[in-house]
């Protein structure tokens, strides 16, 4: 299957810059899947996430966006079939109200009034904020005004999304929220999902993880099969849930635990198997 993003040996510098933000970077995302790429502060995510948007142009390398490669003359027509969203949704807001918010992209598309108002209806629906849809976005709390976001986009029907770090301001609760929301999307409309975090804690909803390190992708696998190097990942800065940690101790000390990967609820019915078995 051709992949729907394809990154080839992809050289990006910042003006001024001593070194390359991104080092002869390689990578494919496949359609309808879900790609958590992830690496801490200073790694070249959120700089990957706008070249594949096409706000940044590499030195070097190619970009493909559904198997067409991106220039400058097609940008704007690529760019048509990806959504973004940001970590503050602030800076995404443009409407007086919630409804007109959403409508914008549509607007900018041309589409007729009568389909707009369908298509902004069925975007907050899908969200669970069509109450709001006559409210400020200003006056929403955080995981609210995320909501909005993803409306805005999804509105639009893209083929792709990126969320950059489009969770990090948000408290555990909401984090939640707005991930489950999004899985619920993903597969319900078959979109493509990029999201670039350094919370290893958000790459449980995802098919495929890759890890970023100084430019590289240095690991690429399953959540299990990256789960299985926490020595590798906490090497990185980056910390492992706690059930991860858990697990790893448990199985240092004996305990048969299964390999692959175990979320919270399924970690406690396999240590209440082990107990019954006892």
């Amino acid at each position: 299957m051709e992949p729907i993003i394809e990154l080839d040996q992809i050289i990006f510098t910042y003006e001024g810059a001593n070194r390359p933000t991104l080092k002869e970077l390689s990578l494919r995302v496949q359609p309808q899947q879900w790609l958590a790429l992830v690496g801490v502060n200073g790694s070249g995510k959120s700089t990957l996430a706008q070249i594949i948007n096409g706000l940044l142009e590499p030195q070097s390398g190619r970009v493909l966006i559904t198997g067409s490669q991106l220039t400058a003359d097609n940008v704007w027509q690529l760019r048509r079939q990806m959504g973004i969203i940001f970590q503050n949704p602030d800076h995404q807001f443009v409407g007086a109200t919630v409804a007109d918010d959403v409508a914008f992209g549509l607007e900018n598309q041309g589409m007729p009034r009568e389909q707009m108002i369908q298509r902004v209806n069925w975007a907050l629906k899908r969200v669970k904020m069509t109450a709001f849809a006559d409210k400020a976005p200003q006056i929403l709390s955080g995981g609210q005004k995320q909501r909005v976001a993803i409306a805005g986009v999804i509105a639009v029907q893209p083929q792709i999304i990126i969320m950059d770090e489009s969770t990090s301001m948000l408290d555990p609760v909401g984090r939640k929220d707005i991930l489950q929301i999004m899985r619920q999307l993903q597969r319900e409309l078959g979109i493509t999902v990029v999201s670039i975090t350094h919370d290893l804690s958000e790459i449980v909803t995802a098919n495929q993880v890759a890890i970023l390190q100084a430019g590289q992708i240095v690991q690429q696998g399953t959540v299990a099969e990256v789960f299985s190097h926490l020595d590798d990942l906490q090497a990185m800065g980056l910390l492992p849930p706690f059930t991860q940690q858990i697990q790893q101790k448990l199985r240092t000390a004996g305990v048969p635990l299964p390999a692959t990967y175990q979320t919270k609820r399924r970690l406690l019915e396999e240590l209440w198997q082990l107990h019954s078995n006892m």
